[in-house]
């Protein structure tokens, strides 16, 4: 007859196997029905490796070594789905790219493209390959430059790896439209601004064109108003120098303006709009051509048309004209 060994351990009840399994699982309990199954299923096969007498010790240890191991891949495996993990939010939807797809990385999907439409979110690091422009969740846009690299860090705070970004965050917003940039340079802080960031080697320069910035280098901090242009070296040393709201330098910018729905408004809004997007200054030529701005009601679509482009077209539905005079937009009524 073949001997049976009870010394250490070597002979386990069915109690024993299931209280082994209850405290493995105490900490990350799972569904009661999938533990019952498991329960069953390990002292089934517990109860076939004892109907047989003739099984050798060494087999009876290897059994035991891979119960062991079952219990700990289960007990990581529901430690992995019961780990919290932070959802990532929203920053918002690609509303045009001119030229080329969006690409981005992120902690679930390593790498695919975005096209108009597409939403953006907390923890995806994206790249431009032509202009693009993003409706941000909590208001105003963010312009990106062709071959530009964006990290998404928070909901409130992009960091700008290297490229060219446009950020417009309209003073109506208030303190809930905030938008902080960091960069190789220090961090970007605003109230109500539309500023424009540079990343091309070790250089970083701002150009604020409305409101106010401040950045912190790590050393000091560098309030910047509008017309001010902020140009930090290697060295982190940060100079100011005065620089036009207006003209050719902002055109990349106009070309990435959000559509404005003209449908059923006033005149007066709509050259308000304009004017801001081109960084100018709105002056009437007198009180009766800008009474005739504000009673005047438009109707059609500027969809698709950079601001500039479709200021005349507007205009020549009404009575009044328009000029350029440096840094204001002068509209008159016909002599």
């Amino acid at each position: 007859m073949t001997e049976r060994h009870s010394g250490d351990g070597e002979e386990r009840s069915d109690a024993e196997v299931d209280s082994a399994l209850t405290d493995a699982l105490r900490t990350r309990p799972m569904d009661p029905r999938a533990l019952a199954r498991m329960r069953e299923a390990v002292a089934h096969e517990w109860r076939a490796s004892v109907a047989t007498e003739h099984r050798p010790l060494r087999s009876r240890r290897w059994l035991w070594t891979s119960l062991a191991a079952a219990v700990a891949i289960s007990t990581l495996t529901l430690g992995w789905f019961a780990w919290p993990v932070t959802a990532p939010v929203s920053f918002g939807s690609i509303a045009r790219s001119e030229t080329g797809d969006v690409e981005v990385r992120s902690a679930l999907v390593l790498h695919h493209a975005l096209h108009a439409g597409d939403v953006l979110r907390t923890g995806d690091k994206f790249t431009a390959q032509g202009p693009t422009l993003v409706a941000l969740s909590s208001g105003g846009t963010l312009r990106i430059a062709g071959n530009s690299v964006v990290e998404i860090t928070s909901a409130t705070e992009i960091r700008l790896e290297r490229g060219m970004i446009y950020v417009d965050k309209p003073p109506a917003l208030g303190g809930s439209g905030r938008l902080r940039v960091l960069t190789q340079a220090g961090l970007l802080e605003h109230l109500g601004t539309a500023f424009e960031v540079l990343s091309e080697g070790q250089k970083v320069r701002v150009r604020v064109r409305e409101g106010r910035i401040r950045m912190h280098t790590g050393s000091s901090d560098v309030v910047a108003d509008a017309g001010t242009e902020l140009l930090a070296t290697p060295d982190r040393e940060v100079s100011q120098h005065p620089i036009p709201t207006y003209g050719g330098d902002w055109l990349w910018v106009a070309a990435l303006t959000p559509d404005y729905d003209i449908e059923g408004q006033a005149l007066l809004g709509y050259l308000q709009w304009v004017t801001r997007e081109l960084g100018q200054r709105l002056e009437f030529a007198d009180a009766h051509a800008r009474e005739v701005a504000e009673r005047t009601i438009l109707h059609g679509t500027v969809r698709g048309r950079a601001p500039l482009d479709s200021l005349a077209n507007v205009l020549a539905t009404t009575t009044l004209a328009y000029e350029l005079r440096g840094d204001t937009i002068w509209i008159q009524s016909p002599p």
